[in-house]
């Protein structure tokens, strides 16, 4: 009997044309691939994903476009196209063996992927499985149209996302990356988001903190442990390179607190725009108001989505934006573009590993007519709890679990909004959706199914603190020192716009690494590299008081912080339209105070554990740092890109690196700083590590002229 939860009325046939996609599934059953380097037999992790889609490529025109598409990740597990007598394999293995075995069964803490929360060694200590995971990264520029809209972009192995990273709970992971860019040239760097690198700290891949960039017809090969376990992303650190396509998600298994049958792996959520992201960031930092922040084209999830070709931008060259677009760029947008596509079994409990993989909007999530039970943020487990929306920041990550109903015949979708406006970030085109077929869900037909939640478009906060509890619980030390942060909005002499924190915007030397000055004692630091020399202190707190009417995500390098308390400001904002943009002072932007910490802690003994969190407009939020990884962290709103091409020409703007928002144009914009500490114990960096990607580099930016960086660097 069909389920009254799900009574839905577009089940009957004939209700839509048949979609651009077909479905397939697969159980858990996979053997490792074996590959041998330097005659020594490794492995390396298939891609285990228990729910599949393969695309149908017979409407589509082009060899590129075809080449494009194919070129997706969609949770993929044995997935064959087959074009005019073309194979692909859009997987990050190119053969697969046989499915006699699975080699994430035999996990170092056994096979039971439960466990009893109450006992913190199944959490805190690392395995040591004496494995390595081997990948081989070549980032090159290439077109592809996710939304529909051809565009030019920077890929990893020619995908969009990149290939899945994938690994047992304390694996070593190393990957090795070519910097093929070209045309015009770019450096590149690449950072595993939340991987602590306790004894790694030059492998964090933030250009002018841990390492200099990759510079174009070279090479480097990271090589670092899975410290924590869970759902992340990779993506490019240099400028907000990572906002052209240089990104993919990252899955490394450990146990999980409650049980669950089918893991469906990575759903990356993300803003996308049809521009190049370095005009996107000279708009940005530049002197026309009423181009900040910079909202997005669309939202897509995982890599696909659907823009309206009918739009006037496409249509009326006299329309602003087609009037005002770089002059080497053209527009080609084909309708109704393939969406992404998972498979649910009726009655089975599946796992949804949600990442914002976007450069500016808050992501809204949910599922029709199913509630989601919250079991991880970021790289922490947490004590279960249901909701029907789960809201994420830019680069924040929730892992969920989604309960299948008993309706076989059922094809329903997920949703991703970014709506919102100015405060959340927001797009014009802000709705995504995928769809979700049962296992006996008629396939050739879209689902017909309606959102079942109402957002609430004017705010864009993280569930409350009270019922993110880590499954563990870790009381914070005492604090030894605090440190007062105010984010602001300002106008520099040359009338461009600086995002600041404590008046001072955040600029990184790519030339010159910080961790290697620190490391070789040297302590003398210029103001825009905004650093913060926390000397010998154990444990510190920052207080931060947001004093703009926008939400800024703030990640931490190298540490999982507490969360005491974050809140906002409810009688501030009356300088500020929730529709509009902010009123304008004769001198540039009129903001009020921001609220403030009362010093009260929530969950005092247990707070949350995360590495990203969300401050709100006009808010505040306290966090507690144990300064346990020695190094220079950055702290910062999400990164922003930088043009780092000798044929670019833009006014750099300053950016702070260890403390910045993680909205990528307010980091570009300067919004961050480096945190550094206990320099006599970081770790040694071992001969050579940094020394020849700085002589690339440097010989690059000398002899290939001068490279504009128009925003932070990072």
């Amino acid at each position: 009997m069909r389920s009254k939860t799900l009574q839905f009325a577009a089940l009957a046939a004939g209700a839509v044309a048949a979609p651009s996609y077909q479905i397939r599934g697969r159980e858990h059953n996979r053997r490792p691939i074996e590959r041998r380097q330097a005659g020594n037999a490794t492995t390396i992790a298939p891609s285990s994903y228990d729910s599949t889609t393969t695309l149908d490529l017979s409407t589509v025109n082009t060899q590129q476009q075809r080449d494009d598409q194919q070129s997706t990740i969609h949770n993929a597990v044995d997935i064959d196209i087959r074009c005019n007598k073309h194979h692909f394999v859009p997987r990050i293995n190119k053969q697969r063996a046989g499915n006699d075995s699975n080699l994430f069964a035999s996990s170092p803490w056994g096979a039971n992927r439960t466990v009893n929360t109450s006992d913190a060694t199944v959490f805190n200590d690392v395995p040591i499985t004496n494995v390595t995971r081997y990948y081989n990264f070549t980032v090159s520029r290439g077109q592809i149209s996710p939304d529909g809209v051809l565009r030019d972009v920077i890929l990893v192995n020619g995908q969009y996302p990149g290939p899945v990273i994938e690994a047992n709970w304390g694996d070593w992971i190393e990957v090795s990356v070519a910097n093929n860019i070209s045309n015009p040239y770019e450096g590149t760097a690449l950072h595993w988001h939340g991987q602590l690198q306790k004894t790694t700290p030059w492998e964090d891949g933030v250009p002018g903190a841990g390492q200099c960039p990759i510079a174009p017809g070279h090479s480097y090969t990271y090589r670092y442990q899975a410290e924590v376990q869970g759902s992340s992303w990779y993506h490019a650190h240099f400028s907000a390179q990572f906002t052209a396509g240089v990104m993919g998600p990252m899955v490394v298994y450990g146990p999980s607190s409650l049980p669950y049958d089918i893991d469906v792996g990575p759903i990356m959520l993300s803003d996308w725009y049809h521009i190049p992201y370095f005009s996107i960031v000279a708009d940005a930092v530049g002197t026309n108001y009423s181009l900040i922040p910079p909202t997005s084209d669309s939202v897509i999830i995982n890599g696909r989505g659907q823009f309206n070709c009918s739009e006037p931008s496409y249509s009326n060259s006299t329309d602003w934006l087609a009037s005002n677009l770089p002059s080497n760029i053209s527009w080609t947008c084909v309708p109704d573009a393939p969406l992404a596509a998972f498979r649910f079994q009726s009655g089975k409990t599946h796992r949804l590993r949600l990442m914002n993989t976007g450069a500016n909007g808050v992501q809204k999530f949910s599922v029709d007519y199913h509630n989601l039970t919250v079991i991880a943020v970021d790289y922490v487990p947490v004590v279960p709890y249901d909701t029907s929306v789960v809201t994420l920041g830019v680069g924040q990550r929730t892992d969920v679990l989604v309960t299948a109903l008993d309706t076989p015949w059922a094809s329903i979708w997920m949703r991703s909004s970014a709506r919102g406006g100015e405060p959340c970030g927001g797009s014009d085109h802000p709705d995504a959706v995928a769809a979700i077929y049962y296992e006996d869900a008629d396939v050739s037909a879209l689902p017909t199914s309606t959102s079942w939640v109402t957002l609430d478009d004017t705010t864009c906060v993280n569930d409350a603190l009270e019922l993110t509890v880590p499954a563990y619980a870790v009381k914070p030390s005492n604090a030894s020192f605090t440190q007062d942060l105010r984010l602001d909005l300002a106008v520099n002499a040359t009338g461009d716009f600086e995002f600041r924190i404590n008046d001072q915007g955040w600029r990184v030397d790519t030339n010159v690494p910080l961790l290697a000055q620190v490391a070789e004692g040297n302590m003398t630091f210029k103001p825009e590299w905004n650093v913060y020399n926390f000397y010998d202190n154990t444990s510190i707190i920052l207080n931060i008081t947001n004093n703009m009417p926008l939400v800024h995500p703030f990640h931490m390098h190298g540490h999982n912080f507490y969360v005491l308390n974050v809140g906002d400001n409810s009688t501030a904002g009356s300088n500020y339209n929730a529709t509009g943009v902010a009123k304008r002072g004769v001198s540039g932007p009129v903001f009020e105070q921001g609220a403030t910490w009362d010093g009260s802690v929530v969950n005092p003994n247990n707070p949350l554990r995360r590495d990203g969190l969300l401050i709100p407009p006009y808010g505040f939020a306290a966090i507690q740092i144990e300064l346990t990884n020695p190094g220079a962290w950055p702290f910062h709103c999400k990164p922003p890109p930088f043009p780092s091409s000798p044929t670019m020409d833009f006014e750099v703007q300053v950016a702070d690196y260890i403390t910045t928002g993680h909205v990528a144009w307010h980091l570009s914009g300067g919004q961050g700083m480096q945190v550094v500490y206990k320099p006599e114990q970081i770790p040694t960096i071992p001969a050579g590590q940094m020394d020849q990607t700085c002589v690339n580099w440097n010989w690059f930016t000398s002899n290939d002229g001068t490279v504009d960086q128009i925003d932070s660097g990072a």
